[in-house]
């Protein structure tokens, strides 16, 4: 495993760089290589030594890209990005994007700061990072919160992971020997100074609370953030300074006015009787030295900042309003007067700092990294259901005495949308396929109950229903379009693998009846998904020449009407079968290869493959390896782009389905590798990097939109899943 931080890094001095330093030392120990890519900005230069091993520009855009190059061609496993808005540049930090879509390693981004009110080029910026990240990281549960609430992102792609710390070990007593303060009631605050930090409500607080307390001394440690010096020097100190002169209080506030180093951040820490955080942001989420201070096991005061609420929370300090030094001086003297509060604000720190070890922070960054290297061969994983007996647990589970429930509110069937006989088709292709393999007693009784609803779905003439509603009402008229189509595909496709001679006739008669309706076929995937339902039927039926001879007459009637649509419709640079590209798309260059297998007319295997290289090119990113499907919002007109989302488990499934019938018609193997790879959409291999199946339910997300997968998992999305299975474990063994 070797991981890639670009972030801020020692000697530059922020807090993103003392949080990578800390993390990437950290996960070091545990011998995992760790490189440094470091942000350079103009105004703070400064020289690297490894792990840093190269310098981002922060200004040149052109920097971001020979990175992302130089990261593609590495063995670098994971690239891990700490992101703050103002580490990076052009506006709002966006040259950051160049970087993140070059890159074709696994993306992790650790948000520092996630914003309450974004404009919208920031909210962008977040959304597009998560959208390419394969997870997030954010270190309260706020953030996690924002992220979901204002940038519409899925919550489950967000890691909770807590700040880390040190833990300081020294007794307070001798730390205050260290500093040479023995006998002092010490307060602490230590920070990169700037005017955010509020330090001058602080002292306002210590003029008032050292009436009380004589021996009260607050130590501002920390010199100036590099940034605020070049802007305007060392002014704020200076008022800080003469504010401390002003009050009086030369000999209860020192300043100690220079960068410390951990190891002496530590002494002063531990000789802290208090730790005081008076920040005038109330919208900040991280605070790296109010983190060392529980790390400390120091009781705090902070002002009501988001950090400081969550990590404070619990009896583990104590909040005052913001811009009030009454409120810190009152809180102050109580934990004096009060040493046994005192002292239960520092157990309850204490016991907090376990989770924020540096030690603890690192291992849970390892196992995220683990986590995504184990999906990253998606290859390996996709082939293991090749030979993995099939789990329909799910499928069951939508399933109940009429039929499967089409749509569910995450995992559980939401009966007020009732049933589709698209579904229904489509479940009964599964389970006959299934049947097929293992003859049980449970998997006919799921072939009867949806064969018995595509009977009740039937009209007299043949035409087929569309919607049932859970009070087993018919939500539609009756039509020749779909689900008439999907109906004549998973019938055919039953008879094919039937070997229950009365459950076969049955099915049989269903099927012939719709034959009356074939001349009113007006729309392309009906004929499509028909053509499959007939090429099977003529596999079954083709030594009894009456029937297989209509149902062939049949297919070319359909074939034709295919190619009379692509001839209409294909320019020089559109070989397609109409002006936008809508859904379930290769069905019907499969379908033409069906009607080949079946009559050896050449022309429909040429405009199959012409339509499939043609489609292919629409859905498949050569650059990234990964196919990157239409989306249905919006589709694909000519001469428009592309809808990037909602793509959905259909095209995968017919993807597959395609390959495999064009491996079949033309005699190429390299066909599986294809399906194989369209397959691999559902374990991570698309644009999201998002598993679409879902491991702990046996279910199939319903497909992957901006925010990333949708977490509803219909009888669509698992069907498809299966479907494409099974096919794979069929024709992988017959061709």
């Amino acid at each position: 495993m070797k991981i890639a931080f670009i972030t801020s890094f020692v000697p530059r001095k922020c807090g993103v760089a003392t949080y990578t330093r800390d993390l990437s030392l950290e996960i070091h120990k545990k011998r995992i290589p760790i490189s440094i890519f470091a942000m350079q900005n103009p105004m703070i230069p400064a020289v690297y030594v490894p792990p840093v091993i190269k310098t981002i520009q922060q200004e040149k855009i052109a920097d971001y890209q020979k990175v992302a190059k130089l990261l593609n061609s590495s063995p670098i496993d994971i690239v891990h990005l700490q992101h703050e808005f103002g580490l990076f540049g052009g506006t709002d930090g966006e040259y950051i994007l160049e970087l993140a879509r070059a890159l074709k390693k696994p993306l992790i981004v650790t948000f520092h700061t996630v914003l309450l009110t974004p404009t919208e080029h920031q909210k962008y910026i977040i959304q597009e990072l998560a959208r390419l990240a394969r997870n997030l990281i954010v270190m309260d549960e706020v953030a996690k919160n924002r992220l979901e609430l204002i940038y519409g992102l899925n919550p489950s792609d967000s890691v909770f992971i807590l700040h880390g710390a040190p833990i300081v070990t020294m007794k307070k007593d001798n730390a205050k020997k260290n500093i040479r303060l023995p006998h002092a009631f010490v307060l602490l605050a230590s920070n990169l100074l700037s005017r955010n930090k509020g330090i001058e409500y602080a002292i306002e607080a210590v003029a008032q609370a050292v009436k009380e307390i004589p021996n009260l001394v607050f130590l501002v440690v920390g010199e100036t953030h590099p940034l605020v010096k070049k802007t305007e020097g060392e002014s704020y100190r200076e008022e800080l300074m003469e504010q401390v002169i002003k009050l009086q209080l030369e000999k209860h506030v020192i300043f100690i006015n220079k960068y410390i180093p951990l190891e002496e951040l530590q002494i002063y820490i531990a000789a802290a009787d208090v730790y005081i955080s008076p920040y005038l942001d109330p919208q900040q989420i991280t605070s790296g030295s109010l983190s060392y201070a529980i790390g400390g096991g120091k009781a705090c005061i902070s002002t009501e900042f988001i950090y400081a609420k969550d990590i404070l929370s619990k009896g583990r300090g104590m909040l005052v309003q913001f811009r009030d030094s009454n409120a810190i001086a009152k809180a102050l003297v109580q934990l004096h007067r009060d040493p046994k509060k005192l002292q239960k604000l520092e157990t309850n720190a204490t016991n907090l700092r376990k989770e924020m070890r540096w030690s603890r922070v690192a291992q849970k960054h390892i196992l995220l990294y683990s986590k995504i290297l184990q999906l990253k061969d998606t290859h390996s994983i996709a082939k293991k259901f090749l030979s993995t007996p099939l789990d329909i647990s799910y499928l069951t589970h939508l399933t109940d005495a009429v039929g499967v429930i089409q749509h569910t509110h995450h995992i559980i069937p939401d009966r007020k949308f009732g049933y589709s006989t698209d579904d229904n088709a489509r479940a009964l292709i599964v389970v006959s396929q299934l049947y097929k393999q293992h003859k049980t007693d449970d998997i006919l009784k799921l072939i009867k109950l949806y064969v018995t609803f595509l009977k009740f779905a039937q009209d007299a003439n043949g035409e087929f229903h569309t919607f049932l509603n859970f009070n087993r009402s018919w939500d539609d008229t009756t039509d020749v379009t779909d689900p008439y189509g999907k109906a004549m595909w998973a019938l055919g496709f039953n008879l094919f693998l039937n070997d229950n001679p009365a459950l076969a006739q049955s099915v049989h008669s269903i099927f012939v009846t719709n034959l009356e309706q074939m001349d009113n076929i007006r729309d392309l995937r009906t004929a499509a998904y028909t053509i499959l339902g007939l090429y099977y039927y003529i596999l079954t039926y083709e030594t009894k020449t009456d029937a297989a001879a209509q149902a062939s007459e049949y297919l070319k009637k359909l074939a034709d009407f295919l190619l009379g649509a692509y001839e209409k419709s294909h320019t020089t640079r559109w070989d397609w079968f109409e002006d936008t590209v809508t859904y379930d798309n290769f069905r019907l260059p499969q379908a033409l290869f069906a009607a080949y297998l079946i009559t050896g007319n050449v022309k429909y295997k040429k405009v199959a493959n012409t339509t499939l290289q043609f489609i292919t090119n629409c859905n498949y990113d050569k650059q990234k390896g990964y196919f990157d499907f239409i989306g249905q919002d919006g589709w694909f007109q000519k001469g428009q782009k592309k809808a990037e989302y909602d793509q959905q488990p259909l095209e995968a499934a017919a993807a597959v389905d395609a390959y495999l019938f064009a491996a079949q018609a033309l005699h190429k193997r390299n066909y599986l590798n294809r399906a194989l790879l369209a397959f691999e959409w559902f374990f991570g291999n698309n644009r999201n990097h998002r598993y679409i199946y879902d491991e702990n339910t046996k279910g199939v997300f319903d497909g992957l939109t901006t925010r990333g997968v949708n977490q509803n998992e219909g009888a669509e999305s698992i069907v498809c899943f299966l479907m494409s299975c099974l096919s794979l474990q069929y024709f992988s063994k017959k061709i």
